[in-house]
Order: C-alpha cells, then sequence, then structure tokens
C-alpha cells in the first residue's frame, strides 16, 4: 500500500502529465495559480489529494502493480514539479520586494527581474513603479496567466542592496539553490540596523554642516545654524516614522522651521545657506535626476513619476521655507526681513576648507543611505575622484556647463572600474558622489524664485533640468565605456 499525498509548497506543470486521464482538471485547477505558500498548497492537498490517490488504484496483480509505480512516479515528479515552480515564483517575488526597498534602480530592477526569470525557466513579464512591481507569470502548458502585485516602501539600504546584489549573482552562477537564497533574503530582511537611531540623528545634522561649507557658501555660523537645525530636523525624522500622521506634514514643517529660524539673525546668518543646508536630505535633486535618466532610458512611467514628484516636493520645501519668513515677520513685525534665495551673497569660507569637509559630507552621506563602514574609503576615493574633476573643471576652466558632465563620466568609470577590479556594486560606491553632485539647491532656489520672479524661475527650472541631462550623459557614457556589451550577471552599474 502506498501513503497519501504529502503537503508541498512548489509547482512546474510537466507536459506528460497532461496525457494522463483525470490530471488535467487537477493541474488546471485556479487553486495552484494562486498557491504561493505552503498554507495555500496544504489547503489544495486537503481538498484534492483524494482525487489523486484516485488514480492510481490500490494494486491487485503483478500488471496492476507495475502500473500504480508509474502512475506513481509520475504523480511524485508532477508534485515535485510543482513545488518547483512555486518556490521560484515566491524567490522572484521575494527579490523583487527588496530590490525595490532597498533602493535599486528601477530602469534596471526590470532588467534584473528578467535575467532571473529566464535562469529559472520561467514566463514571465516585468513592470516596475516607485514602490510598486507587477509581475505577469505565464504558464504555457496550461494557457494560464497569474499577476503578483508587490508593493512596498521605497528608500536606500546599500548594506542590504549589496548583500542582496551578492545573492542574484550567485542563484544566476548556480552556486548556490533557491531554496538557499530564499533564506539568505529572508536572513538579509530580518537584519538589525546597521546603525542606531542616535547616529542617525547626529547624521543628519554632519550632513548639514559639510554640505553648507562645500555647496552653499555658508560660513562658520552658517554651518554652525544648519548643524542644530540638522539634528532637530533628524529628531522629527524619528517622530514622523513612529507617528503615520505626523509623516505627511514632515517635509512642510521641517522646511517651515529652517525658514523661521534662518530668519531671526539676518545679520549673521545667510538665509539661503542656512534653509538649504538644513533640509539637504530633503532636496529633490537626487530625484530629479533619477528620473530623467529613466525616462533617457525609455522607462517613461518610473520616469515621470519621478521627475513629477521631484518638482513637487520641490514646492513643498520652498513654500514650507517662505511660510516659515513670512510667520516671523507677522509675528514680530518685520517687513524687512525678505528671503534672499542667492548664495552668492552669503559670505563662503576658503575653498580649501572644502578638501576637509568633502570626507565627512561623503561619510555622512554613507550612514544616511546604509553604506557599510568597511566602504567607506571606496566611496570617498570615487567622490573624491569626481570631486577634483569638478572643482578643476568648474572653478580654474569656468566650464559650468561642460564640467559636471566630465565629472558625472569620472564618477561612473571610477566606480564601475572599481567594481569590476574589486567586485564591489558600482551603485553603492557612485550614489554618495551623486548626492553631491546633483543640483539639488538649484531646483529649491528656481522654485522659491517662482513666488517672486516668473522670469527667474524659468530660467532656474532650465538649469536644474539641463544640470540632471548633464549628469545622465556622463554616467551613461561611463558605463558604456566600461562595459559596451552589458554586464552578464547584474544590471546595477548607474544611478
Amino acid at each position: 500500500m502506498r501513503a497519501p499525498f504529502s503537503s508541498v509548497n512548489l509547482t512546474q506543470f510537466l507536459p506528460y502529465a497532461l496525457s494522463t486521464p483525470g490530471l488535467q482538471s487537477l493541474i488546471t485547477s485556479p487553486a495552484i495559480s494562486r498557491a504561493n505558500s505552503i498554507s495555500d498548497m496544504d489547503d489544495w492537498m486537503r481538498r484534492h489529494g483524494p482525487l489523486l490517490d484516485s488514480i492510481a488504484p490500490t494494486p491487485r496483480s503483478a500488471d496492476h502493480e507495475k502500473e500504480a509505480a508509474i502512475l506513481n512516479a509520475k504523480r511524485k515528479a508532477l508534485l515535485d514539479g510543482i513545488q518547483k515552480l512555486l518556490l521560484h515564483q515566491r524567490f522572484l517575488c521575494l527579490l523583487a520586494e527588496t530590490m525595490m526597498q532597498y533602493g535599486a534602480p528601477l530602469h534596471h530592477l526590470e532588467d534584473n527581474l528578467s535575467r532571473m526569470a529566464r535562469h529559472l525557466c520561467i514566463t514571465a513579464t516585468f513592470t516596475t513603479l516607485p514602490g510598486l512591481v507587477l509581475i505577469s507569470i505565464e504558464d504555457t502548458a496550461t494557457f494560464t496567466t497569474e499577476t503578483k502585485i508587490i508593493r512596498c516602501p521605497n528608500g536606500y539600504d546599500m548594506h542590504r542592496l549589496e548583500l542582496t546584489d551578492r545573492v542574484f549573482r550567485r542563484v544566476s552562477r548556480d552556486k548556490i539553490t533557491v531554496e538557499e537564497a530564499l533564506s539568505e533574503l529572508d536572513q538579509i530582511m530580518s537584519l538589525p540596523p546597521l546603525f542606531a537611531w542616535y547616529w542617525q540623528v547626529l547624521d543628519w545634522g554632519l550632513a548639514s554642516w559639510s554640505v553648507c561649507l562645500l555647496a552653499f557658501s555658508g560660513s562658520w555660523w552658517d554651518s554652525l545654524a544648519a548643524l542644530i537645525l540638522g539634528i532637530i530636523i533628524g529628531c522629527l525624522n524619528l517622530v514622523a516614522g513612529r507617528l503615520k500622521g505626523y509623516t505627511n506634514l514632515f517635509e512642510v514643517s521641517v522646511s517651515i522651521l529652517s525658514g523661521f529660524a534662518a530668519t531671526i539673525f539676518p545679520n549673521h546668518l545667510c538665509f539661503a545657506s542656512v534653509t538649504l543646508s538644513a533640509t539637504v536630505v530633503l532636496l529633490p535633486g537626487l530625484v530629479l535626476t533619477t528620473g530623467v535618466i529613466e525616462l533617457t532610458s525609455r522607462n517613461m512611467h518610473a520616469g515621470t513619476i519621478r521627475v513629477f514628484y521631484a518638482l513637487m516636493l520641490a514646492f513643498i520645501i520652498a513654500f514650507g521655507i517662505e511660510l516659515g519668513n513670512n510667520i516671523f515677520v507677522e509675528i514680530f513685525s518685520r517687513p524687512d526681513r525678505v528671503p534672499n534665495m542667492d548664495t552668492g551673497v552669503c559670505s563662503p569660507v576658503s575653498r580649501w576648507y572644502w578638501w576637509l569637509t568633502f570626507p565627512v559630507s561623503i561619510c555622512s552621506i554613507c550612514l544616511l543611505i546604509n553604506v557599510h563602514p568597511r566602504d567607506w574609503h571606496a566611496c570617498v576615493i570615487v567622490g573624491g575622484a569626481m570631486f577634483a574633476m569638478f572643482w578643476y573643471m568648474v572653478m580654474y576652466l569656468k566650464l559650468t556647463i561642460i564640467g559636471p558632465v566630465v565629472a558625472a563620466f569620472v564618477l561612473g568609470l571610477v566606480a564601475n572600474l572599481w567594481s569590476k577590479v574589486f567586485k564591489h556594486n558600482a551603485y553603492a560606491v557612485m550614489l554618495p558622489g551623486m548626492m553631491i553632485l546633483v543640483p539639488g539647491s538649484v531646483g529649491v532656489r528656481g522654485i522659491l524664485s517662482m513666488f517672486t520672479d516668473s522670469g527667474s524661475s524659468t530660467q532656474l527650472a532650465v538649469q536644474m533640468i539641463r544640470t540632471s541631462l548633464s549628469i545622465m550623459t556622463g554616467l551613461f557614457a561611463s558605463t558604456f565605456v566600461v562595459y559596451p556589451r552589458g554586464k552578464k550577471n547584474s544590471a546595477l552599474l548607474t544611478v
């Protein structure tokens, strides 16, 4: 006597099983297409297991015994195939969720998932949007299609993204099984935070302090004010993470706080330098540049969403800064305190101090996006090469249009070469340098000017888009130089 069917958790529809009477109705059952977990398969087996058992009757003679053995072997092969297919589908879904959640570039995420689906012999198509992945899995044997919708928040966690990319490469090279890869992905998702909450709060202040001196022509007093405001905003960011209702007010409230505080001491602080530095983490420059890159790479939906979101975020920050200034003016009756977003009127420190604040700025961004400390030196080296080229092209040769293109080209070239030599994810070491290079302040200045001078607004908005296009051109050119035929096992090349 043979044992009844045991519970399984995955399936592949074997062609020869379709020729067996009674199996066709079971294979094409909608329950199989919905079975993506052990509990789903257990429920399906409780309902259909007796019917499957009835296909191979109890042997009454030697011929019947041989027939039963053949049917049992086919039945076992069918269930093994079912187990394998469901396991592969679950791996694809979890891979898409982790890559989206940890900050993989969307214009390469679809390529990564398609490569993995082909490697696992699954016919599937993928559509990615910010925070959303649609997976359509087609079964050519039963002519059925299943669509999976995965929603997850967007974020930047370069350490976990690096670990996920390693799992991707090892599976694509058949160094580990899918079962082992699923276990590793579950472990990656359950890892504790790389840095404690107090380091994150302090990092907001360090990022504001360093960027104030480096990018926004700030003085030492401006940087001190930006440091204090940055720490306060970092605390409010923790509050926004715990209070869901405050999340929708976070950007507006911190912008109002920055505009109000920068208006208090007009003779000691530069309004533009302090407000832009305090909100540097929220500036939409990186989002806008990523959106332009995705539009150029023919990912129209994701690119359009990101560009529109970047413009709206710039509106929100600019509105909050102006509102904070107006609140101070109305409370203390000081109509002379007019906001000026021109950093040219500030009193910057010597440019030689930039070389001291640049490593601090890169390391603060690394901590912000959760780059592992062992990789900080790579980010400093890659970003330093970009900054040196930008310094030479813009500060000495005065090539304001060509400078960002060449700097972005050097950034992508060094990052991809570093990845090729040291087998490191180029995207992780490239992103901190990108966040220094992107013109976030230009976007906010342009949107804020729309409240006062429409002509200046148009000019600055065009400059913002032009700079984003310059960075995109440099990155794509560097990727083509290093990988003219593309990269076989990973598509995480550029932002």
